[in-house]
């Protein structure tokens, strides 16, 4: 499936971002790589829902398709050829529930190979302040769109979903990832996520907690 126009934006804009940072920001490229793959296999996850409204089948379709054609760059730059040929090959045909797993197999596998450190993020305690701060960021940059959305609008391709709805039913990791890069600052850094670890720990904590 060729990348959509949505896709080809979505690559164009991260890599972009990635040439902006320059070449000082190793980790930062491996999580993105890492949160990459867990989106895409979150997508794939969710396209085997029973209940997915045909918008949503749709929008996560196009994105899978986008992914597909980022992916395989992320992985060569990693020094992953291997990968990058593996998913590079690999053409979604057929998005029914039944015909995803061999593409969900994939993206565990890749994503067993790359890790995602979610050490920073997992702290036993955040603070009282920590969760005042995660509170704030919450309701500055994130409520008006997701808040009250539970798994979004059914008439919509790629909706804004609620965040609590979203922590309590997608596994850790993917949620995490999903936060990492959804989130992105300006052209002064890359357009990279400008949260802390310690901010991404304290919004995991309010999503899941609150």
């Amino acid at each position: 499936m060729a990348a959509t126009p949505r896709g080809v934006a979505a690559i164009v804009a991260l890599v972009l971002g990635l040439a902006t940072a320059g070449a000082g920001h190793a980790g930062d490229d491996a999580r993105v790589l890492a949160s990459e793959l867990r989106i895409a296999l979150g997508d794939v996850d969710r396209l085997a829902e029973a209940d997915l409204p045909a918008a949503h089948k749709i929008g996560l379709a196009e994105r899978l398709a986008g992914s597909l054609g980022l992916l395989p760059w992320l992985l060569q730059r990693a020094g992953d050829a291997d990968g990058a040929r593996a998913l590079s090959e690999y053409q979604v045909t057929n998005l029914e529930p039944a015909n995803t797993e061999p593409l969900a197999a994939l993206l565990a596998t890749l994503s067993d190979r790359h890790p995602l450190d979610l050490a920073g993020t997992a702290a036993p305690a955040v603070t009282a302040t920590a969760m005042r701060e995660a509170r704030v960021i919450h309701q500055t940059y994130c409520a008006g769109c997701h808040d009250g959305a539970e798994n979004g609008d059914p008439d919509l391709t790629l909706p804004a979903r609620d965040l609590f709805f979203m922590a309590r039913t997608e596994r850790p990791d993917i949620f995490v990832a999903r936060i990492f890069n959804g989130v992105k600052g300006d052209e002064t850094i890359g357009f990279r996520n400008p949260l802390t670890d310690e901010q991404l720990a304290a919004l995991r904590a309010f999503y899941s907690d609150d």
